[in-house]
């Protein structure tokens, strides 16, 4: 279903690359820069949605591992390079220092 022009990025307004489709199935378009962020957050969403899962299922999720979990779920695309395992790996060592979780989270 399209409920709007796919041959314009739907964030920044200029010339659509690549067309999505949402939740609800409605397609929207995306220029270069922006579909590349957004297959970058949805690789680090996967992940870190399965290690919520983890963290929630041996009833360690608490309010600090989930403003750890939402601080890579912002950071991670951002990050240079690639491969989204090395993104949330600065991400997460980074953020696990100021986050007092270090200890809760290492492999």
């Amino acid at each position: 279903m399209t409920l709007r022009d796919t041959s314009v990025c739907v964030y920044e307004g200029g010339p659509a690359v690549k067309v999505r489709s949402g939740k609800a199935g409605n397609q929207y378009g995306l220029c270069a820069s922006c579909a590349d962020i957004t297959e970058r957050t949805d690789a680090v969403s996967e992940i870190m949605e399965g290690f919520r899962t983890r963290m929630r299922e041996a009833g360690r999720l608490d309010e600090r591992i989930e403003d750890f979990i939402n601080g890579v779920l912002i950071c991670a695309p951002l990050a240079p390079g690639s491969d989204p395992l090395a993104w949330i790996s600065a991400v997460f060592h980074h953020l696990a220092k100021k986050t007092g979780v270090e200890a809760e989270v290492t492999a």
